[in-house]
C-alpha cells in the first residue's frame, strides 16, 4: 500500500472501523481496488464486488500481499444486469450480512452506446443498476440495528458534461459519449440528494468524486499522449482514493459531498464540495421518473 496513503491515515483518520462490514462494488480494480486496500488496513471486513471470478482472485491476492492479514472476500455482480443484482442481493439477505458501509464504486467510463436489458450499457451501469441495487436493499439496511453509511460516486462530469433536458434519462446513440457519461454521473448524485432529503431513518448517505485519476477506464478511453497529459493535472490513484476515509473517521459530516477541490476539483486531498448544489433540478420528478422507467420504488 502506497506509503503516503498510511500517512494520511495517520495524521487525519479518527475512530475505530475495526471489524465493521464494508461492500465495495467495482473493487478488483483503480479506485475501488485502492479503496479496498484502505479498509484492509484499518482492519475492515471487506468485501469487493467483481465481475468474474478471475478478476476477484487476482485483486485479493494483490490486497493480501500487501496486507498479509486483510480480511477480504468477493462476492459476483454486475450493476449493468438486473439478474446479476438481484442474485447478489439475495446471498446478501441469504448469507445475513452485516453491513456498515456499502460504497457504490462501479462505473464505465464514455463508452460507445451499447444495449443492455436496463439500456444504454453507461447509464445501465452508473445509475439504473444501483437504483435498482439500492431499491432492493433498503428494507435490509433500515431493520439493522446500527447506523449505515451509503456512498455514491459521482464525478466533475456531472457539472461539466450534463444537461438537464429530456434526455437526462433516456440516452441515445446520438448523443455523445461524454453526455451520457456526465449524465449518469449527474443522477447518482440526484439520487444521494434525494435520499438524503427523504430517508431519515438509520442510514447516513454520501457523495463523493475522484477527480481526475489515470486509472484504467482513463487510459483506455484516450490516445496514450492524451492519457499522458491528464496525468499532469490529475491525482495519483492513491489520493483519489482518499475520499473514503473521510467517512468512514469519526469526525465525518453525513449527508455531505467529499471530493478533491484542487485546480477546478481535478486533483488534492478530500474536502467537502458543492460544485454540483446548482444541478440539482426537479429532483424528486427524476427520481420519480427512474422509478417508472425502472419498475422500482424507492422505500423508506
Amino acid at each position: 500500500m502506497n506509503s503516503k496513503s498510511i500517512e494520511y491515515i495517520n495524521s487525519f483518520f479518527q475512530g475505530d472501523v475495526e471489524k465493521k462490514t464494508i461492500i465495495i462494488t467495482g473493487g478488483n480494480s483503480g479506485i475501488g481496488l485502492e479503496s479496498a486496500k484502505l479498509c484492509a488496513y484499518l482492519k475492515m471486513h471487506v468485501i469487493i464486488t467483481v465481475r468474474s471470478v478471475e478478476k476477484g482472485n487476482k485483486a485479493i491476492e494483490e490486497i493480501k500481499n500487501e496486507i498479509s492479514d486483510a480480511n477480504v472476500e468477493m462476492m459476483l455482480l454486475d450493476t449493468s444486469k438486473e439478474e446479476s443484482i438481484k442474485e447478489f442481493v439475495n446471498n446478501i439477505r441469504d448469507k445475513n450480512i452485516d453491513i456498515d458501509v456499502f460504497y457504490h464504486n462501479a462505473g464505465v467510463y464514455r463508452q460507445p452506446y451499447k444495449e443492455t436489458d436496463l439500456g444504454d450499457l453507461m447509464m445501465a451501469t452508473n445509475y439504473f443498476g444501483p437504483f435498482i441495487l439500492t431499491s432492493l436493499l433498503l428494507d435490509y439496511l433500515h431493520v439493522l440495528q446500527h447506523e449505515v453509511k451509503m456512498v455514491f460516486t459521482s464525478s466533475v462530469a456531472a457539472n461539466w458534461w450534463s444537461k438537464n433536458d429530456e434526455y437526462l434519462l433516456h440516452p441515445t446513440p446520438k448523443q455523445s459519449r461524454s453526455r451520457r457519461y456526465g449524465n449518469s454521473k449527474l443522477m447518482d448524485a440526484y439520487l444521494f440528494n434525494y435520499l438524503a432529503n427523504n430517508d431519515q431513518n438509520n442510514i447516513k448517505y454520501y457523495l463523493v468524486h475522484p477527480g481526475t485519476s489515470v486509472t484504467g477506464l482513463i487510459a483506455n478511453n484516450y490516445p496514450k499522449f492524451i492519457a499522458k497529459l491528464f496525468s499532469l493535472f490529475s491525482n495519483p490513484i492513491w489520493k483519489s482514493s482518499l475520499s473514503i476515509l473521510k467517512i468512514l473517521s469519526s469526525d465525518n459530516k453525513p449527508f455531505t459531498f467529499y471530493g478533491p477541490t484542487d485546480f477546478f476539483y481535478l486533483r488534492g486531498y478530500p474536502k467537502e464540495v458543492h460544485f454540483l448544489d446548482n444541478k440539482y433540478v426537479d429532483v424528486n420528478e427524476k427520481i420519480k421518473e427512474s422509478e417508472e422507467i425502472l419498475n422500482y420504488k424507492l422505500i423508506y
